[in-house]
């Protein structure tokens, strides 16, 4: 008996260092292309309104490598209502908010983010963690100019729209939980602020989604 014995415990250890390779592999999302959908809440502020959260849905793209990925993402926000803004306008006598600045309402954001995020435990359950840069633009931007003539609505509509748009850094963490094909994730997206646009100071958004992987993003080499 005592072969087989051996066997067993032959056997045993060879269990043993199976499974966890067999686990690791079934965890391995390396050189995947995934496509998903995400929707939350996306948070900005004004210099005529303070914070406020309005629904934000969009899609992205993510090519994972061995432990990162490109990240490309178009989103867009839904305002529930028009938001209130002031841009800077030296021909104005003033606005709600101060002086040599116009009232402007709008409606909507839509931004494209392109990023670079890493996933460094390739575990069925994972946090992750990235960042890179973002384009963000407000939608329909309407300047209050009454009283003004043809000339000065020009040019203040004009000052609304170069303030409608404005490229930011974004960094971005949260957890992915994988299942097959599947994967559930959650995030936090944080922006920059920048100069002269018409969203008040940093952004912050909170989504969670689905992302599904289309097969392999890595072609093999075949050989006769």
């Amino acid at each position: 008996m005592k072969w087989l014995s051996r066997a067993l415990v032959a056997l045993a250890l060879t269990l043993a260092l199976v499974q966890p390779a067999a686990a690791q592999r079934a965890h391995d999302r390396s050189f995947q292309w995934y496509w998903g959908g995400q929707g939350g809440g996306f948070y900005y502020q004004t210099a005529a309104q303070p914070y406020y959260y309005d629904p934000v849905v969009g899609g992205h793209w993510l090519i994972t490598a061995r432990k990162t990925a490109l990240y490309v993402a178009y989103e867009q926000a839904v305002f529930l209502v028009d938001a209130t803004a002031a841009i800077g306008d030296p021909a104005s006598p003033g606005c709600a908010v101060g002086v040599a600045c116009r009232d402007v309402t709008f409606g909507d954001m839509r931004r494209i983010m392109f990023g670079v995020v890493a996933f460094p435990l390739q575990k069925r359950i994972e946090p992750f963690f990235g960042g890179g840069f973002a384009m963000m633009q407000v939608l329909n931007p309407a300047v209050d100019c009454t009283g003004c003539d043809r000339s000065e609505a020009f040019e203040a509509q004009s000052r609304a729209d170069d303030a409608a748009s404005k490229a930011f850094f974004f960094w971005m963490g949260g957890i992915d939980i994988k299942q097959g094909r599947l994967a559930l994730y959650g995030h936090y997206i944080l922006t920059s602020s920048a100069r002269g646009f018409i969203l008040d100071g940093t952004t912050h958004t909170f989504q969670g989604g689905i992302r599904y992987s289309m097969g392999s993003a890595k072609e093999g080499v075949n050989e006769r």
